[in-house]
């Protein structure tokens, strides 16, 4: 946790529940976009305040309000205001460390759950709430850098499209879904990862993959922890009979709990192969290691005799015969090229070379 958010926190002791004070690290002005739309109009717009905003929600349309920036603590009181949220509630939409959870409430749905995507190359972890009305939505979101409704906007202006002849609780499916099939490209990712890492320890292990597989680590540890929650999310929902839901949306959340199981399960079963990679890697540097003992020792043992031999003759001794030969030199030589040839010989009918 950074010392912002660390001195954010240490704001919060004293005071009693329900204060609003804002987590996060993303200080920016509020930006607000809203998407009116219908199965016969579609309107986008810009807006600078929450109460412009919300001047939008009328009957016979749905109304997407999606909020970028949480900093601002009385826009977000506005929300409430209009919205009949208490302060404990919004003090859960502040909270950008708070666990995904679900509210099932008598006039609304507040769902919150991380949004996860890449930025820069570096694996980011997002506050996001959403809040379920009767012809509305409002999303709260921490920035807009690692947005993943793009897809959701493209299908909003095609007139024949579900979501604009759906109510709004298709709406938030459709968000939820763009969120989870997020996470799915982000587990692919890390499944290549881990599949490149494992071909690499087999065929050529390094000293620094040690370090690539506890990155690793960290990455899958982050993704489950910020993803397995979602699963009772979506399944209270799916469960649930709230009037906000209606029966012809429950089959889409019902599919969309199938594929956060399955994600889950996939997290679950990277966290047993991560520790594996480390226990297969532990074990190709100790064979990798043994082959190079191995190989010295050979050497060693070659040149064992070799050495006797010239330890032997080089021994200052005044009567050695073999000095006054002619052939004494080569002899030696041979002798010396023979015995290596033989080891070698040996230690490949033995498979030790």
């Amino acid at each position: 946790m950074s010392k912002k958010r660390k001195a954010n926190r240490a704001k919060k002791i004293g005071l009693p529940p329900g204060s609003l004070v804002y987590f996060g690290e993303k200080e920016k002005l509020i930006d607000i976009d809203v998407v009116s739309y219908s199965d016969s109009s579609f309107f986008t717009q810009k807006v600078g305040s929450a109460q412009e905003a919300l001047s939008f929600i009328k009957e016979g349309c749905i109304t997407w309000i999606n909020i970028n920036g949480l900093n601002n603590i009385e826009e977000i009181r506005k929300i409430g205001a209009y919205t009949h949220l208490n302060n404990l509630l919004l003090e859960d939409v502040l909270d950008t460390q708070h666990r995904p959870k679900v509210e099932l409430l008598e006039e609304h749905l507040l769902v919150i759950i991380k949004m996860i995507y890449y930025q820069e190359e570096r694996l980011t972890s997002e506050h996001l709430a959403l809040l379920l009305g009767t012809n509305y939505l409002i999303s709260f979101q921490e920035s807009e850098g690692g947005d993943v409704f793009e897809p959701i906007r493209k299908l909003l202006q095609e007139p024949e499209s579900l979501l604009r002849r759906s109510s709004a609780d298709y709406l938030l499916f459709g968000l939820l879904d763009s969120i989870v099939d997020n996470y799915l490209a982000i587990v692919d990712r890390v499944s290549d990862a881990i599949e490149a890492i494992e071909d690499e320890i087999i065929a050529h292990p390094r000293e620094d993959m040690i370090s690539e597989i506890q990155l690793l680590k960290k990455k899958a540890t982050f993704l489950q922890k910020s993803i397995t929650p979602a699963r009772e999310v979506i399944s209270r929902i799916e469960r649930n009979n709230h009037s906000l839901i209606q029966g012809s949306c429950k089959p889409y959340f019902r599919d969309l709990h199938d594929h956060i199981v399955q994600i889950a399960e996939t997290l679950a079963s990277y966290r047993d192969i991560l520790w594996g990679l480390t226990d297969t890697y532990m074990g190709a540097m100790s064979n990798r290691m043994n082959n190079i003992m191995r190989l010295l020792t050979l050497i060693s043992t070659i040149f064992i005799p070799l050495t006797f031999i010239v330890g032997v003759y080089g021994m200052n001794f005044e009567h050695m015969p073999e000095l006054h030969y002619k052939w004494a030199y080569p002899a030696c030589w041979g002798v010396m090229i023979g015995i290596t040839i033989g080891m070698l010989l040996y230690f490949k009918k033995k498979k030790w070379l």
